[in-house]
Parts: C-alpha cells; structure tokens; sequence
C-alpha cells in the first residue's frame, strides 16, 4: 500500500510539532547539564584540596599474596 497525501501531511506536522516542543524544552535541558557539571567542579575541587591538605599514608606491610621471591 503506497503513502497518501494524508499521510504525508501529516508526517510533516508530526515533524514540524516535534521540533517546536525540542525548541521548547531545549534551554530547560541545556541550563541542567550546566547545573550538573558544575556541581560535579565543585565536588571535585573539594576533593583535591582534601588531597592537598592530608596525603595518603603509605601502608607499610608488605604483601606477597601468598608468593616466595
């Protein structure tokens, strides 16, 4: 069964529909992911000023897992 004329129109306004609620929702999504990765800096800043102020200990116990060198 070919497409109609009908049909045709009204793919086109599917499509013309769906690009205007992207051109809605657009600024929404893109001011979240900004949002996010700043609050992923933020996080990470603090994260490497607590690395800064205490370095890791180093473990003194050796481990062989159970071998012979």
């Amino acid at each position: 069964m070919s497409p109609t004329l009908l049909e045709f129109a009204v793919m086109i306004v599917l499509i013309v529909v769906a690009w205007q609620i992207g051109l809605a929702i657009a600024p929404n999504v893109l001011r979240w992911l900004r949002m996010l990765k700043r609050d992923v800096d933020e996080v990470a800043e603090e994260g490497f000023a607590d690395l800064d102020r205490d370095p890791p200990q180093q473990n003194t116990k050796e481990h062989t897992n159970g071998t012979r060198h």
